[in-house]
């Protein structure tokens, strides 16, 4: 499951992109979505979600969530098919929608247990030479709890602590230490301002 957080990371500074943090080749869904207990989890959260939510998430991703069956990347439907599906939105009101849907899936399945989430927020940042040298993000660990906060160095490639989150773990921060890797792997003139990271419970 190390590649989970590849489907469960949004981005919500409300700026369109058009980059689909969505698309990994390099993991298969299958395994990830449908291994023995996590595919009941899964299943569970799945149903909680309103209709329009379910089929945001299944036409895009192309998967069935009811079977597990994973179709082709060139058949899914992108963010224009799904606007016209839903009649009366655009491309990036469709974009949003499905964004929405993968935080509430996010949160979902951390209270199932079957993954953890940070959440990001930006605070500040530094530039220097028009690249971004460094930021400060406030995180929440597990999408609940008092926030923590860690500056990370993308000069050096680094991350510092400040201060730890509820549900963080003391000795090895792990919650802050995936986010800071998360940050330092995203490209410099694309960071986020607010996104969520899942990742393997």
């Amino acid at each position: 499951m190390k590649k989970i957080a590849a489907v469960l990371c949004t981005d919500e500074d409300g700026e369109e992109t058009g980059e689909d943090v969505a698309l990994d080749d390099s993991w298969n869904y299958t395994d990830i979505l449908w291994n023995g207990i996590q595919a009941e989890k899964v299943q569970r959260t799945f149903e909680k979600l309103n209709y329009r939510e379910q089929t945001l998430l299944e036409k895009h991703l192309a998967i069935c969530m009811t079977c597990g069956r994973v179709g082709s990347w060139k058949g899914r439907s992108t963010f224009e098919e799904l606007a016209v599906m839903f009649e009366g939105s655009t491309a990036s009101g469709a974009e949003r929608a499905y964004r929405k849907a993968v935080d509430k899936l996010t949160e979902l399945l951390v209270a199932e247990g079957a993954i953890h989430a940070v959440r990001l927020k930006q605070k500040s940042k530094t530039r220097h030479k028009k690249k971004i040298a460094a930021a400060i993000y406030e995180y929440q660990a597990g999408c609940d709890g008092e926030w923590g906060e860690f500056s990370v160095d993308f000069e050096n490639g680094t991350g510092t602590l400040i201060r730890l989150a509820d549900c963080d773990t003391m000795k090895t921060n792990r919650f802050a230490n995936k986010a800071i890797a998360y940050l330092l792997n995203c490209e410099n003139d694309k960071l986020p301002k607010e996104t969520m990271v899942a990742f393997e419970a």
